[in-house]
């Protein structure tokens, strides 16, 4: 939702990708939100078959009742650390997720095909 918030208007499937989530999980997560009346989908006027995303007045409103609850949280656990050490933190962090961006799209680990029943093995 806060992506949402970030960039309104921004299409479902250019969202998800930047965000690293397969298309059918994003649209699942925004299905969700959208039902809970946090979001909510309109037609790109450019392409039919896209759909921009908007955070309602609601969702806007939740995410403004949470978010001074999720930073005391955040404070509450990086409070051994002090400043310079939160900031290495962070800068190793993203270096660790930048360096395996490609085990996170969507098909990679996947288990292999199966083989049809009866099919002689490989030898």
């Amino acid at each position: 939702m806060a992506a949402v918030l970030e960039e309104p208007g921004s299409g479902q499937r250019q969202l998800a990708s930047r965000m690293g989530i397969d298309a059918v999980s994003f649209g699942q997560m925004i299905d969700f939100l959208e039902q809970k009346g946090l979001v909510k989908r309109e037609l790109d006027p450019d392409d039919r078959r896209a759909r921009r995303l908007y955070v309602t007045r609601r969702g806007a409103d939740l995410r403004r009742r949470l978010r001074p609850v999720l930073l005391a949280a955040q404070e509450r656990l990086l409070a051994p650390l002090s400043k310079s050490e939160r900031v290495a933190l962070l800068d190793m962090l993203v270096r660790v997720i930048e360096a395996n961006d490609s085990y996170a799209r969507p098909g990679n680990g996947r288990r292999k095909p199966r083989r049809k029943s009866g099919a002689k093995p490989i030898e």
